[in-house]
């Protein structure tokens, strides 16, 4: 009996002891700093740091080499995600490509007395303070224009940011999301853009800056039951994500945006190696 619980004894401790090492492995890696602070991130501050701290991943490629220029990628997950799962897809493009990857975790839902488009604004206001924060900060030379990426909720936001600040953006890749704001649509925002100003500061859809973003619309082929998404956006862009995307697409073209739609068959609501190669290929100019 002595000797069986010590083997169990033994096996949870390592069992322990792995789920501890898994935990920390992510602050192990120097290469994952605090988005927006001054200096490198020490290892203390890592293994302290809150799980929805936003990340900043600056590859080894970048650093050893400051002054040569660097792009920022803004990387956004679904609802309820750490922004580091999903940029842990990007970082072997991101050594590659010289990208460093901005990665937070929105609080995407309401809170306190927020409304849903309250809310919105309120992540789109922290996207651009993080992103303002790495460029003033950081010692690399980084690109004026930066490139986004969102899945799911977080493709909502993703393209609701170029949206509201496409002289920012040099290209988008959005999956699945489950809403558009549609460009072309008089409704009230976030449906549409007819009151578009009353929740950009004041300033209106820029369709001539917008016609400089190149946007990749992707969503699974499978990705089309109608009880996956609210009703609110069914006149407005369909019934399912399947078809909102495919709506959403049409009117990018209909204004003379460059851009591409990308099925994937089979795929229900999943971001698959096949959206992440289709996504890198686009942020690299490809079509």
């Amino acid at each position: 009996m002595r000797r069986v619980l010590t083997v169990l004894v033994g096996v949870s401790l390592g069992l322990l002891v792995g789920n501890s090492v898994i935990r920390a492995a992510p602050a192990l890696d120097a290469r994952w700093q605090s988005a927006g602070s001054a200096h490198e991130t020490s290892l203390v501050d890592r293994l302290t740091r809150g799980e929805k701290t936003p990340l900043l991943f600056v590859p080894d490629s970048v650093t050893s080499e400051p002054s040569a220029i660097a792009t920022l990628v803004i990387v956004l997950p679904g609802l309820g995600n750490d922004g580091r799962d999903l940029a842990q897809e990007f970082v072997s493009a991101a050594e590659e490509h010289r990208w460093l990857l901005l990665a937070p975790s929105p609080e995407y839902d309401p809170i306190a007395n927020e409304s849903l488009t309250l809310a919105d604004l309120r992540v789109d206001e922290s996207l651009v303070a993080l992103a303002d924060q790495v460029m003033a900060r950081s010692r690399f030379h980084i690109a004026p224009v930066i490139d986004v990426v969102g899945f799911s909720r977080g493709a909502q936001s993703a393209h609701r940011f170029a949206l509201r600040h496409p002289q920012r953006v040099a290209a988008l890749a959005t999956f699945s999301a489950g809403t558009y704001t549609m460009p072309t649509s008089s409704a009230p925002y976030p449906l549409g853009v007819g009151d578009f100003a009353l929740w950009n500061g004041q300033r209106p859809l820029d369709v001539a800056a917008l016609r400089n973003v190149r946007v990749l619309v992707g969503v699974g082929g499978a990705d089309a039951n109608p009880a996956d998404v609210v009703r609110a956006w069914d006149a407005v862009g369909g019934t399912t994500r399947l078809e909102r995307g495919t709506r959403f697409a049409h009117a990018l073209e209909e204004l003379g945006v460059p851009s591409r739609f990308a099925t994937y068959p089979g795929v229900g609501h999943a971001f698959v190696p096949a959206m992440r190669a289709d996504a890198v290929a686009w942020l690299l100019g490809g079509s």
